[in-house]
């Protein structure tokens, strides 16, 4: 009878283990439950951490790597695979972007250029391009580009539209006189800018002597007439 006891009691222990054992594994398995890897490219740090921590898993930065087309701090690639099957509590590990950071902008609309240089200078941002429009407000900044309340990468200049004195334009009139005196009162009266080289004893204008801008000619105020002078022919 004692072999007997000893078959049941080992036979007992079998049963125990065996239970306990699929008791653990089902156990195990059930706590060890697979999601599908979301997909966190091209979403920014903190926003790819929020999603993978709503399916249970957490995000490492492995490493930053310099781009200049994708914006600082968004995702370019990630490891495991977007919906491959990963078990809850797993880490994603993922490559971010490092540039090029961006700068918001304020209005620098109703500051002189000068300003304007001195506040984009502050923020090291520079200026890419001026133009001027005529305007009564001569040396405001009348626009920018982008505009204010917008983000500009760091290595990107700002366009400014800047207030300027409305260009005037002439027609060049025939000032080849003996009347020399006339002649640069009639330049002054109207603000047209010349030189004089003077190439005589007596001051006259030649009238033979070319002139930079011939009579008759249209041309703008920020033109400068030369007027050669020698003795009359």
């Amino acid at each position: 009878m004692r072999w007997l006891k000893s078959i049941l009691y080992f036979a007992a222990g079998v049963v125990v283990f065996v239970a306990a054992t699929s008791f653990t594994i089902g156990y195990l398995l059930r706590d060890e439950s697979e999601v599908a890897c979301p997909d966190v490219t091209g979403l920014d740090v903190e926003e790819a951490r929020s999603v993978a921590a709503q399916e249970g898993l957490s995000l490492f930065v492995a490493k930053y790597e310099k781009k200049k087309d994708v914006p600082y701090n968004r995702v370019l690639a990630q490891v495991p695979d977007a919906a491959m099957p990963v078990r809850e509590g797993r880490t994603v590990s993922v490559i971010v972007s490092d540039g090029p950071q961006t700068t918001e902008i304020p209005s620098y609309v109703g500051l002189s250029l000068e300003e304007a240089r001195a506040a984009l200078q502050e923020k090291d941002i520079g200026i890419k391009k001026i133009m001027y429009v005529p305007s009564e407000k001569v040396g405001q900044v009348l626009a920018q580009v982008p505009a204010s309340g917008q983000n500009i990468p760091d290595e990107e200049g700002m366009s400014l539209i800047v207030g300027g004195r409305e260009k005037r334009f002439f027609v060049m009139p025939d000032i080849a006189s003996d009347d020399y005196a006339a002649a640069i009162e009639e330049m002054d009266e109207k603000q047209i800018k010349y030189s004089v080289t003077s190439g005589g004893p007596f001051g006259w204008i030649r009238r033979t002597a070319p002139l930079s801008i011939p009579p008759k000619t249209v041309f703008s105020e920020d033109e400068v007439l030369e007027i050669r002078t020698g003795a009359r022919d």
